[in-house]
């Protein structure tokens, strides 16, 4: 018997012996077990105590059956005890034999008629002397008058009886006189079905004929009663016949053939029978046509709350949809969703826009499913297929990345001969910027510089996505840095090739073999240490080896054979976009393929315009963009997002009807991803006790550096303060900014934008705090510092002196007076005070007075003594040592 263990408790009753015999057992055999019932038993202990007690578990199954038996039968008895006549049998002749009904019944209730025979004259010779006098009849079918005979159930008492009676013949000698017991039977008739006795022939129109009312004085037997069709008796040795006109008499020689049961009829059966079975109860058609119309409404609603079920696993949304959005819908942590994309090897940011396939691929993990309304919206725009004899050789994108610091823009000065970094604030790149350089052969290149700072994680996989070929700059003097890391990760998703700068061999402590080193740690070899990655020292400032930089990136450029389509409506890449006070929306962009003009229509986002005018970066105007070149654009409604592609179409109504329907759709994300307080946010919030909430409205010159700004103060939020960025656009700070700050209190950020004058009026007016900043980090510490204020400070205590008791004095009125020595530290008169005797703290409390001799003292240094009592307490001993101290307030950080 090989199976699960059991338990010591469970195989006790089982066996039906006791737990302790079971023990005692075990341990003869040298087996150790608890004493616990809830103990395992193993398999093959087990079956050493089933070979053992084998008996005494049979004795319990017999025991089982036995009163089973006995419960059924008294069950099955009980309620035909009062209704069964009792019968007498006596022997006409001799007397001496008597056998009672009643008797019998009662020894069946008891159990005891089985083992019982009847008895016997001891004197009797002859056997046929004995007969059994038959006293009177039970009438079986004045039992239960209201049902048919032929389906009533068999009378249990009426069995035990023949039993009984059976058993006493087979158990009287052969000598003796055979008792002779009539017993009443009856016939049981099974139906086997229906049978056709005949066919009513009804008439097939009667005259009416005028009746008149019988008179009061007819009595009730004239009235005209039923006409009762008799049975006709069939002859059971015959074939089954029916009379031939339906009401005749039975002719032997006639054969009919029955009717074939179809499919239908059982079908037809089967559901008049469900019908009568959920219909019971007599009620009328009213009622059930009620409560069908209430099983059908019942039946809808169910239907409707599992569709809103399946509706709220799918996510109707656009490709247009950031980290923050997405999660908001699943309702899970922004952070959950940056995870993972991290898998899929995507760093995204909590402001930055998926694409459809990578929502697809999240929302997945997360059991959601998704609907892409835009889809239509999308199908849309034709695309122009290309064809081999049109493409052409475009320059190559180049994007220059790396860490803040390192080198990436003075490098672009001195391919570009310009001097960027002057302009920048702080000396540091806080915005991506686009170039186009012709190199003295003539070939032409462009250039994309991305921001080092933390922040700008968008603006970098921006470039990454657009770009040729990237060029990652590392500084000699310093390490392979975080945002280096970034840079590379970014590029290996993008599948793009990488070539490595390393930026000042000029200076004292430039190590390029460690840069090396950092690298390969990274599993990327460059070619000097035999891998496949190009690799250049240069010097930015020095002018050292650029040519031989370009060269190598030009190197790569052939590689790939970059080609494109002139021949055909303009289609790129919005880089960044910006409000000009004078200019109004200004856009830079980055043509991929095809020749973008002035008068054409354009379509960007969920904006559109006609290009009024472009300039290059040197701000000179230009009639016509081809492949590959960067532009800045005039004429477009409104300040797009930086990534969004832009498409040069053909019809102005067509554009505008897809601007319309996808800000449309842009307005439903925002109202789905709308998140309302919940009763959980409510309870976590009373959970902290000191929740706060800090509402930021941001505005910055371009789009890029915004969503940079707002990426990195909602990552300062903590569970006890949750910024809130309830307003981000491109432009000067406006008087509708105020009064939305107003309504919402908020504080603004200007990132290098500043207010109007009647905006700065009204938020002096309306106490509205504007904070303005051009460096991006300056904006983060001072927001930080911002909410470390905000923070309820930490409470910490401060030892400040103890003082020995030596002697005490009771004086009435006053209480206990201490006088004590001061062992170390100061003890003032405002600070509290503990009590300690023997190690163990024996109250906590303030002073009562101090004094030195008879004069009260705001303190007592060390080495001193004096006088003191502690207010509501007098039990002090004399060695006891008294402890002050002082709890002070110390500012939380982050």
């Amino acid at each position: 018997m090989a199976g699960k263990p059991i338990r010591l408790g469970k195989a006790a009753g089982e066996l039906n012996v006791g737990i302790p015999t079971l023990i005692e057992f075990l341990q003869s055999k040298g087996i150790k077990i608890d004493t616990n019932p809830n103990t395992r038993l193993e398999p093959e202990h087990f079956d050493l105590l089933c070979q053992e007690f084998a008996a005494d578990q049979n004795l319990k199954e017999q025991s089982k059956s036995a009163a089973r038996r006995e419960r059924r039968e008294s069950i099955s008895l009980r309620d035909k005890t009062e209704e069964m006549p009792s019968v007498e049998t006596e022997d006409e002749e001799d007397d001496d034999v008597a056998i009672n009904i009643e008797e019998i019944k009662q020894q069946v209730y008891t159990g005891t008629a089985k083992e019982e025979t009847p008895k016997l004259p001891e004197n009797s010779d002859d056997s046929n002397d004995i007969k059994v006098q038959v006293v009177g009849k039970i009438d079986l079918s004045s039992i239960n008058q209201k049902t048919r005979p032929d389906k009533k159930k068999p009378d249990p008492v009426q069995s035990e009886v023949k039993k009984v009676e059976e058993k006493i013949e087979e158990k009287a000698p052969e000598k003796e006189a055979e008792l002779e017991i009539e017993t009443i039977r009856f016939e049981r008739k099974v139906l086997s079905g229906p049978t056709v006795l005949g066919k009513i022939d009804l008439p097939v129109e009667k005259p009416k004929t005028p009746t008149t009312p019988p008179s009061n004085t007819e009595s009730s037997d004239s009235k005209r009663k039923r006409k009762r069709i008799k049975k006709v008796e069939i002859n059971p040795g015959s074939t089954g016949t029916k009379p031939a006109g339906g009401q005749g008499k039975f002719t032997p020689g006639q054969k009919f053939e029955k009717k074939e049961i179809s499919e239908q009829d059982i079908q037809k059966e089967i559901k008049e029978t469900l019908a009568r079975l959920s219909n019971q109860g007599g009620k009328s058609k009213a009622s059930k046509n009620r409560r069908s119309k209430r099983d059908l409404v019942a039946q809808r609603r169910q239907e409707e709350l599992e569709q809103a079920e399946l509706a709220e696993k799918i996510l109707k949304l656009t490709e247009f949809v950031t980290v923050s959005e997405l999660a908001s819908m699943m309702n899970v942590q922004p952070t959950q969703v940056i995870s993972a994309c991290m898998s899929l090897g995507i760093f995204a940011s909590i402001n930055q826009r998926l694409d459809a396939e990578t929502i697809q691929i999240v929302a997945d993990e997360f059991g959601y499913e998704t609907e892409f309304v835009s889809a239509e919206v999308q199908e849309a725009i034709q695309v122009v297929e290309d064809n081999e004899e049109d493409l052409v050789d475009r320059p190559p994108i180049i994007t220059v990345m790396g860490h803040v610091d390192h080198g990436k823009t003075s490098l672009l000065d001195k391919i570009r001969n310009a001097n960027v970094t002057e302009g920048e604030a702080g000396g540091i790149t806080q915005h991506i910027g686009a170039y186009s350089v012709t190199l003295k052969d003539g070939r032409k290149m462009t250039f994309l510089d991305t921001p080092g700072h933390e922040a700008f994680t968008a603006m970098r996989a921006r470039g990454a996505q657009v770009t040729d070929v990237a060029i990652i700059i590392v500084a000699a003097d310093d390490d392979v840095m975080p945002q280096t890391k970034e840079a590379i990760s970014h590029a290996q998703a993008a599948n793009v090739p990488m070539i490595f700068a390393i930026n000042k061999i000029d200076k004292p402590g430039a190590n390029t073999d460690r840069i090396r080193e950092q690298l390969s740690a990274m599993n990327i070899l460059v070619e000097d240490w035999g891998g496949k990655y190009q690799c250049q020292e240069i010097s930015a400032k020095q002018n050292l080896n650029i040519d031989l930089l370009l060269d190598k990136v030009l190197l790569e450029a052939e590689i790939l054979n970059l080609r494109a389509n002139p021949n055909k409506n303009a289609v790129g890449t919005v880089i960044e976009s910006s409000l000009d006070k004078g200019k109004g929306y200004v856009t830079n962009m980055l043509v991929e393929a095809g020749t973008m003009r002035v008068g054409d229509v354009i379509l960007v986002g969920r904006y559109y315009g006609r290009v009024r005018a472009m300039h290059d970066e040197h701000g000179t105007n230009l009639k016509e963009a081809g492949p590959a070149q960067p532009v800045s654009v005039l004429g477009i409604g409104g300040a797009p997002n930086a990534g969004d592609k832009f498409h040069v179409l053909d019809d102005e109504k067509e554009a505008k009807s897809i601007a319309q329907k996808r800000e449309q759709l842009y307005r439903e994300q925002g109202l789905r991803t709308t998140k309302h307080i919940t009763l959980d946010e409510i309870g976590r919030r009373l959970a902290i006790g000191d929740f706060k909430e800090l509402n930021i409205i941001v505005k910055g010159d371009v789009d890029g550096s915004i969503e940079a700004l707002s990426d990195a103060l909602l990552n300062l939020s903590t569970p006890e303060i949750q910024i809130n960025i309830i307003h981000k656009g491109v432009g000067a700070i406006s008087e509708a900014d105020v009064n939305l700050a107003s309504a919402s209190d908020a504080i603004i950020i200007g990132f290098q934008v500043r207010p109007s004058v009647s905006a700065r009026k009204l938020a002096e007016n309306e106490q509205i705090d504007i904070r303005l900043y051009s460096v991006i980090y300056k904006a983060i510490e001072e927001i930080k510092a911002a909410m470390e204020g905000m923070l309820s400070p930490d409470i910490e205590e401060k030892v400040l002196g103890s003082a020995e008791i030596r002697e005490t004095f009771d004086i009435t009125k006053v209480g206990t007076i201490a006088g004590c020595y001061v062992l170390d530290g100061i003890i003032k008169r405002t600070s509290k005070v503990r009590v300690i005797r023997d190690g163990i703290v024996v109250h906590t409390g303030v002073l009562g007075s101090l004094k030195r001799f008879k004069d009260d003292v705001k303190e007592v240094k060390n080495n001193y003594e004096c006088g003191l009592n502690i207010d509501k307490f007098d039990d002090i001993h004399i060695g006891d040592i008294i402890e002050a101290f002082e709890e002070v307030e110390v500012a939380r950080k982050l």
